[in-house]
């Protein structure tokens, strides 16, 4: 297969009676996803969007989320999913940087399509997923009325697929470009590593504009001819109550969320559920085995990046490490190698054991950056992808997550950038300068919460932080907002004048001292 819209075309040949998609009461067969994204994507073209267009997505979980996606691939057009939790002023910079053709705009996100609309003027087409839509928007359930027959399109392998943003070390976000290729090289290497069957029935509350749940929840299932199950959010209490209901035998998570549920009150029938297995970034550090005869599963481990979501994962026929990340995922066809290794600082092989950076190869690395070709250069030199982060492999080739070299602070499975918070705080009529950094959360398991080091105008004597915190609130998403904050004089710097910041980052220092 050349393309996901092949991909899609065949399984609905194949299995088209078979439900594909549940979300709530409402299931879908793989024949009438082919068919309702054929009328979305019919509708779609007739606004003008052709192959290498961009069209944005402002959805929550839900199947149109689903249906939108496919249906842009399938006219070789490019798909920008934007998280609706994000600011206006964050989501307008995504809009500009990327001149989508269509937006897409979920009811959550309503009441920003007005201030939307005023910041991205290029777009006359706003399609709102809802009920009742606002004046100067499309229905979104009249793009269903359009022909259910779809034109073919010349979809090359390589021909991007997505533009994902993520946060950069500097400055504003960059879009990461995916190819077709990408997709499905990655879906095929998932369930080959999970041993995912047609049989099987996939559950994950990942949020769908993320790398993790695109390529690993929608489209291993794909793949496979599998049983998907969307949850709209998660929730600690109703987690294994919905893997029960769905009879799921399959669970993606993120990290932070096998870190919530394993710190939940134990219960007498935890174990009583149908998960075999449970695919995250781990669990709480110290307690992989504990969570797995609490919970009565086999916890894979995955590591990955945006810009390569072909990465490391635990085998299924092996026991995972507690703290490791795995070994290469494997291999979907012969010819299409996974390499992995650890570097030093000049990109040189460093001996098992030793630290160093993690660097990637293999065909389902992102394109580039959009628009960034610098950055794209950096990041890909020697035509191995620099990860910026920390690690080791064991003599027994088992790989090893150490941390970040980069300015990015990972919180509950979203990338942060200190930079992009300081920035907003320095932006403050009361502060001279700040530093954000991560700080590792109580049990180990990699996630961090933001804090930050705050230097106020010299006649600044006390301040009431709740106005400096309802300033952020007002330009950045809820989640990158530092959950700790410390006045301080002058913040520490070497000889170039660059903020030291593992000074600031002591280890085993209590995160809440001298804190508001």
């Amino acid at each position: 297969m050349q393309n996901v819209r092949e991909l899609l075309e065949r399984r609905a040949l194949e299995y088209p009676e078979k439900v594909y998609l549940i979300h709530g009461n409402e299931e879908t067969s793989f024949q009438k996803l082919n068919e309702v994204t054929n009328r979305i994507a019919n509708a779609i073209k007739e606004m003008g969007v052709k192959k290498g267009d961009f069209v944005s997505l402002l959805v929550k979980n839900c199947p149109s989320f689903i249906f939108i996606w496919f249906a842009i691939l399938k006219l070789g057009a490019i798909m920008v999913p934007i998280n609706p939790r994000l600011t206006v002023r964050e989501i307008s910079y995504i809009l500009n940087h990327a001149q989508p053709k269509v937006v897409f705009v979920g009811d959550q996100s309503c009441r920003l399509i007005p201030e939307l609309k005023s910041k991205y003027k290029q777009c006359t087409n706003w399609v709102f997923v809802g009920e009742e839509k606002p004046n100067g928007t499309i229905s979104f359930a009249d793009l269903y009325r359009m022909p259910a027959q779809l034109e073919p399109v010349s979809i090359l392998p390589n021909d991007v697929a997505v533009c994902l943003y993520t946060s950069g070390t500097t400055g504003p976000p960059k879009g990461v470009l995916l190819s077709h290729k990408s997709y499905l090289l990655t879906a095929n290497s998932f369930v080959h590593t999970v041993k995912i069957e047609s049989s099987d029935r996939l559950l994950t509350a990942n949020p769908l504009f993320h790398v993790n749940a695109q390529f690993y929840s929608v489209m291993g299932t794909l793949v496979a001819g599998a049983t998907f199950i969307l949850i709209e959010r998660f929730s600690a209490s109703r987690m294994w109550d919905l893997i029960r209901h769905y009879k799921a035998n399959k669970v993606v998570m993120l990290l932070a969320i096998t870190n919530i549920l394993f710190n939940r009150p134990a219960r007498s029938n935890d174990a009583d559920n149908p998960a075999e297995v449970v695919i995250a970034g781990g669990a709480p550090r110290g307690h992989y085995r504990d969570f797995e005869k609490r919970f009565g599963v086999k916890l894979q481990t995955i590591y990955s990046l945006t810009e390569s979501p072909m990465g490391i994962m635990s085998p299924s026929n092996s026991i995972s490490i507690d703290g490791g990340i795995g070994v290469p995922m494997l291999r979907p066809q012969s010819r299409v190698e996974n390499k992995i290794k650890i570097v030093d600082d000049h990109d040189r092989d460093v001996p098992r054991g030793v630290e160093g950076e993690i660097i990637i190869q293999n065909p389902a690395v992102m394109k580039g950056y959009f628009k960034e070709p610098s950055a794209t250069a950096e990041a890909l030199r020697g035509g191995w992808l620099h990860t910026g982060d920390q690690g080791k492999q064991d003599q027994n080739g088992y790989f090893y997550f150490l941390g970040r070299m980069k300015d990015i602070i990972r919180k509950k499975g979203e990338n942060i950038s200190a930079t992009e918070v300081e920035a907003v705080i320095n932006s403050h009529k009361d502060v001279r300068e700040s530093a954000v950094i991560g700080i590792s959360t109580l049990d180990g398991a990699g996630e961090e919460e933001l804090k930050a080091y705050v230097v106020f105008s010299r006649d600044i004597q006390e301040y009431d932080w709740n106005r400096l915190i309802q300033f952020c609130m007002e330009h950045l998403a809820e989640f990158k907002i530092p959950r700790y904050w410390q006045a301080i004089d002058e913040l520490p710097k070497n000889a170039m004048n660059r903020i030291m910041k593992q000074r600031l980052k002591k280890e085993g220092e209590d995160p809440q001292k001298g804190t508001f």
